[in-house]
């Protein structure tokens, strides 16, 4: 984790490669030892998985990102014979379903068994938010945010910004425009919140908003200039501009 942490990821994943290489799959009598073996197995195993996840959300190409869910997937099959019902080892299963997009089910079900044995469970909770929230459930989704943000310290811009868009979709903008704040007062480069602000002030139409809107995504692009919701948003706005500015000269 010291050489993930140093941003040497090479040596990062050639480390966690040759342990997972090494694990034996013959179970044998259980011990203490044992048992304390396949523990570092499994850390073995669902680290460099979710390594691989979070390669895959970020690659843009398809081809790479579909290679690198499927080494993720190889990994946590891999570990599912050692201990499947390990609670950390469910939740990388279930949030590798809920990115690839069309496993929300098995997702819910995984995070579902999770909270049922740790109810206050954070990751588990934001989980299940994401799901109700792309199920259109949006005060299911308040209600699971609202439970996350109980548990955690204070500290958490993603929470925030979970439940300013809650609160958005519910159309209550004013405790939207707070919740996203906030998370800004947290994290300054906090990209979601300030997207989230943006979209707020577009939405009001007048020309300071409108200004304002501007100045908010073009804050997010210096951030993330790779961030989907950043482009779209901008190249809206200057297409709808451009095409205003037509029809004037018109």
């Amino acid at each position: 984790m010291e050489y993930y942490r140093q941003d040497k990821e090479k040596d990062f994943v050639e480390i966690l490669k040759s342990a997972c290489n090494e694990i034996n799959n013959q179970r044998q009598q259980q011990t203490t030892g044992q048992r304390a073996q396949e523990a570092d197995q499994m850390r073995c195993l669902d680290t460099l998985a979710a390594y691989y996840v979070k390669r895959g959300h970020r690659e843009k190409a398809k081809e790479k990102k579909r290679e690198y869910f499927t080494q993720a997937t190889l990994l946590y099959t891999h570990a599912d014979k050692i201990l499947m019902y390990d609670l950390n080892h469910l939740l990388g299963r279930a949030y590798i379903c809920l990115l690839e997009g069309d496993k929300m089910d098995p997702a819910e079900q995984q995070f579902n068994f999770v909270l049922n044995q740790m109810q206050n469970n954070i990751p588990a909770l934001l989980g299940r938010a994401c799901i109700a929230f792309n199920k259109k459930d949006y005060r299911q989704a308040l209600n699971l945010y609202k439970r996350a943000l109980k548990q955690a310290p204070d500290n958490s811009s993603g929470i925030h910004v979970g439940l300013a868009n809650a609160f958005a979709k519910l159309n209550k903008l004013e405790k939207a425009e707070l919740s996203f704040n906030r998370a800004i007062d947290i994290d300054p480069k906090c990209v979601g919140a300030l997207v989230g602000l943006a979209i707020l002030e577009l939405n009001m139409k007048t020309p300071l908003s409108i200004r304002n809107g501007v100045v908010k995504l073009s804050r997010a692009y210096q951030y993330d200039p790779q961030n989907p919701m950043v482009l779209n948003h901008l190249a809206n706005h200057f297409f709808f501009k451009k095409v205003c500015c037509y029809f004037r000269l018109k």
